[in-house]
């Protein structure tokens, strides 16, 4: 009985309900947060950017006010400072997300290949490119190996070194044998 009227009591003041209140933006943002962090891109509409009104540092900071604010009112603080501490939490939370969000795109790496940088690249034959047919090549740009589906005139034999003549699409290139070019390494074949 001294439990139901305990409840009453805190339902009466009202911290039963902002305990339930900061529950729900907690759990708002946590949700909000994996979506973001999993379907990253898909919620681009309502993204400001990077910088601190990105969806992921919005949603850190609605998780950790939420859930603290929860637990510092289930804890048995006043609603006042319960948001005040899930406010400072979810600052601290937001700051952290942003850093670690810039961190993380800084240390992405573009290795994208422009068609320009490609003309006049070296490269192996890795599948036998036939007469009009479509083969593949391997180039190396920026450290990383490129394979890409190959053209030429004439048919060009696996291993052959061959030279990029001309970009077709971002996936395929036109080549000719390199007469004139140091021999390329053959790429490893798997069994």
């Amino acid at each position: 009985m001294d439990g139901i009227m305990n409840w009453l009591d805190r339902l009466v003041d009202g911290s039963l309900v902002a305990g339930g209140v900061f529950l729900i933006i907690g759990i708002v943002g946590g949700l909000l947060l994996l979506v973001s962090l999993v379907l990253d891109g898909i919620f681009d509409a309502f993204d400001f950017g990077d910088g601190p009104l990105s969806l992921t540092t919005i949603a850190a900071f609605a998780a950790i006010f939420g859930f603290t604010a929860f637990a510092s009112v289930g804890a048995g603080m006043s609603t006042s400072i319960a948001a005040v501490l899930g406010a400072l939490a979810g600052l601290i939370g937001a700051a952290a997300a942003w850093w670690l969000s810039r961190f993380i795109r800084s240390a992405e790496s573009n290795t994208s290949v422009s068609g320009d940088e490609l003309v006049g690249s070296i490269g192996a034959v890795v599948l036998a490119i036939p007469e009009n047919g479509l083969g593949e090549v391997a180039v190396t740009r920026h450290g990383e190996r490129i394979s890409l589906a190959a053209s030429a005139d004439t048919a060009i034999a696996r291993g052959t070194a061959v030279r990029v003549v001309q970009t077709i699409t971002s996936t395929s290139v036109r080549v000719e044998p390199a007469a004139s070019a140091p021999p390329a390494e053959a790429p490893p074949t798997t069994p």
